[in-house]
């Protein structure tokens, strides 16, 4: 019964410490989903920006400086300030990667070289014995 009582006393305390480290912590642990989620919120604007941005026929610039106003405007919506101009430039390109990369996959423009026979990896038998070694059971040799 002492042993009931003691592990309930320990595990007591040890609960509180965790509540108080949280406690202690939990401006920092919100800050830091906060912010992730922020970052999220960044990058889908700034990919229907960039492909919004793509269909207007301006040049590449005038798209950038398009596509940063539509995301200053999506954050301005959304109720999320501070987020610096490099942040979402960085979106910005990360976005149009993204787009030339997905339109590449998609065109015929990839093509591939032709490599020569010389440079080809031929297969090998790896399962043949070598010429100098007996042939036989290695137990019995």
């Amino acid at each position: 019964r002492d042993w009931l009582y003691l592990g309930i006393t320990i595990a007591s305390y040890v609960i509180a410490i965790i509540a108080g480290v949280y406690a202690r912590n939990k401006a920092k642990i919100n800050k830091a989903t906060t912010a992730g989620k922020a970052l999220d919120v960044v990058g889908q604007l700034a990919t229907y920006a960039v492909h919004e941005a793509e269909h207007t026929g301006m040049g590449n610039e005038q798209k950038r400086e398009f596509a940063s106003q539509v995301i200053v405007q999506g954050l301005n919506y959304l109720g999320i300030k501070n987020v610096t101009a490099n942040v979402i430039n960085g979106a910005i390109e990360k976005a149009v990667n993204a787009m030339h990369l997905a339109n590449m996959e998609d065109s015929d423009e990839i093509t591939v070289a032709p490599v020569p026979d010389n440079e080809i990896l031929k297969p090998t038998d790896q399962l043949t014995a070598p010429e100098n070694q007996p042939q036989g059971d290695v137990n019995n040799g």
